[in-house]
C-alpha cells in the first residue's frame, strides 16, 4: 500500500483504473494511445502492485476513451477530506454514512467479479477486508447517532 494513501483510497483508484482500462479492447489497445507498455497497465490496475498510472498517461487513456474514472476518482478522494475540525451536523454526518455504504459495496463488486482470484466466493483476506469495511459502516453510523443525539438539526451551521 502507498504509505500516502490510507488502503480503501488506493483500492479504490485501482478500481478507476481497472475500469478506464476497460473501456479499450485489450491493454495493447490502450498502450497504443499512451507511452507506457501493456505489462506497465496491467501493474497499474493490479492490487499487488504499488504503482499507479503516471499523470500525462492517464490524461492520454482518458481523453480517447472519453470517461475520466481516475480523475472522477482522485476528486472523490480530495473532497472526502474532512476541512472542517469543528462540530459536524448531523446533515454532515449523514452524508459520511453513503460514502461508507459505497466503499463496502464496491469492495464486494469487485472482489466477487469474474477477474477476482477467489470467483464469487471471498477469500480470507477479502472475508477480513469485508469486516473492516462493514465496522466503518457501523462506525460512521454511530457518529450519526451521536450528532442526532447531541445536535438534532440538519441545517448546516453557520459559518
Amino acid at each position: 500500500m502507498n504509505a500516502d494513501l490510507n488502503e480503501m483510497e488506493t483500492r479504490l483508484l485501482k478500481l478507476a483504473t481497472r475500469k478506464l482500462l476497460d473501456a479499450f479492447g485489450s491493454l495493447q489497445e490502450a498502450a497504443q494511445v499512451c507511452r507506457v507498455k501493456p505489462t506497465n497497465l496491467s501493474q497499474y490496475q493490479s492490487f499487488e502492485k504499488s504503482a499507479f498510472m503516471p499523470i500525462d498517461v492517464v490524461v492520454a487513456l482518458e481523453r480517447v476513451a472519453d470517461t475520466a474514472p481516475l480523475t472522477e476518482e482522485l476528486n472523490r478522494i480530495h473532497e472526502s477530506v474532512d476541512h472542517d475540525t469543528g462540530d459536524r451536523s448531523v446533515r454532515d454526518e449523514a452524508l459520511d454514512v453513503p460514502v461508507a455504504v459505497g466503499e463496502l459495496l464496491a469492495f464486494i463488486c469487485e472482489a466477487t467479479g469474474d477477474n477476482s482470484p477467489a470467483g464469487a466466493r471471498l477469500s480470507e483476506n477479502e472475508k477480513r477486508r469485508y469486516f473492516e469495511l462493514r465496522h466503518r459502516v457501523e462506525q460512521e453510523l454511530r457518529e450519526l447517532d451521536e450528532a442526532v443525539e447531541k445536535d438534532g438539526t440538519l441545517k448546516r451551521h453557520a459559518e
